[in-house]
């Protein structure tokens, strides 16, 4: 059971950093056209930080729960 959430937790730590990547490119490429724009794509790439970070605590707790 633990290494189906450990599998889940590493895809979905990929993804979020796949969509990380994504939006800091846009934002560097100069997508948003408006402040708004602007502004959302920010919020996102805080939102996707912070969901990077709380996988990879769980994560870790769980791995030296594990050893």
């Amino acid at each position: 059971m633990a290494t189906d959430f450990v599998s889940f937790a590493y895809s979905t730590l990929k993804a979020i950093q796949q969509r990380i990547e994504l939006t800091e490119q846009a934002i560097l490429a100069g997508s948003p056209k408006t402040l708004e724009d602007y502004r959302q794509l920010t919020g996102e790439l805080k939102g996707l930080q912070f969901a990077e970070q709380e996988i990879k605590d769980v994560l870790d707790k769980t791995e030296k729960e594990e050893s």
